[in-house]
């Protein structure tokens, strides 16, 4: 089986919804060519990842980072990311920071003598995510055509300013998610929803997301198709990389284990937790 054909599974999809949707729902002027490498490799070999990299039609990058906590030394990785993008390829970098309702008024400046670096926040407390659901609800509910707006639209809606609280909103959009009727948005709303939550899910939503994402395609295909490699990318995608003695270890692994893995991969807050599949 071609294992590239299955487009990285879960990011790889998110991703191209994203590329061609997320300019317009957050109003950037520019247009995305084409998904760019999110690994960044530095001159001492170290590796990080951005959240969302891409090729612009003028031949740069738009970086988009999504943040539920606003701490300090995060603009400082965000320098760190453009710099070593710059380094490489010498390609100017725009860079849009989502911040989550929790969040009003984050750092976007850095004077660092010679370096004056800025970042663009984009603050999701300003949309109302009450009224929002509560539109989707009524278009599902009468069976119209979900717009693109509207499927990005409901995969934020957990970073969105609501009444309920993060875990609650989290719970209705998944539920409302799974309700909807056309296969293929569904399974869009449910694969950005699953490329974003560790950002956002706690144990309550998890669980429940698990349960209802394990009936999809996606979640099919972890069990039944080239289970070791594409779990692999997906342990990838949340540790930032494997090393390659746990990626071998995986690949010996018996199919109930990788099963186990795939289903529990919510609840693994680090690395050395595989240990115990072992």
């Amino acid at each position: 089986m071609d294992y590239n054909k299955i487009e990285d599974a879960v990011f790889k999809k998110a991703m191209e919804f994203f590329k061609d949707n997320a300019v317009e729902f957050f109003g950037i002027d520019t247009k995305i060519v084409a998904p760019a490498e999110t690994e960044i490799k530095n001159v001492d070999i170290k590796t990080n990842y951005t959240d969302y990299l891409f090729y612009t039609e003028d031949n740069n990058y738009l970086h988009f980072e999504f943040q539920t906590t606003d701490k300090k030394e995060d603009i400082k990785r965000f320098l760190y990311y453009d710099a070593s993008l710059f380094y490489k390829d010498r390609r100017k970098i725009r860079t849009v920071v989502i911040y989550s309702a929790d969040i009003d008024d984050a750092e976007i400046c850095i004077d660092a003598g010679s370096i004056n670096y800025k970042i663009e926040a984009f603050y999701m407390k300003n949309l109302n995510g009450d009224e929002k659901l509560e539109m989707l609800k009524n278009k599902i509910r009468n069976n119209e055509k979900l717009t693109s707006d509207d499927i990005l639209t409901l995969s934020f809606i957990p970073l969105m300013s609501s009444k309920l609280s993060k875990s609650e909103r989290t719970l209705e959009g998944i539920e409302l998610a799974n309700s909807i009727e056309d296969s293929e948005v569904k399974l869009k709303c449910l694969t950005l929803l699953y490329a974003l939550f560790d950002k956002f899910g706690d144990q309550i939503s998890k669980k429940r997301f698990k349960e209802v994402f394990s009936v999809t395609e996606i979640g099919k295909m972890i069990r039944d198709e080239g289970k070791a490699e594409i779990l692999i990318k997906l342990l990838n995608k949340k540790f930032k990389k494997l090393s390659q003695e746990y990626e071998e270890r995986i690949k010996n692994l018996p199919s109930e284990k990788i099963e186990l893995m795939a289903n529990d991969i919510f609840d693994l807050e680090k690395v050395e937790d595989l240990e115990k599949y072992f």
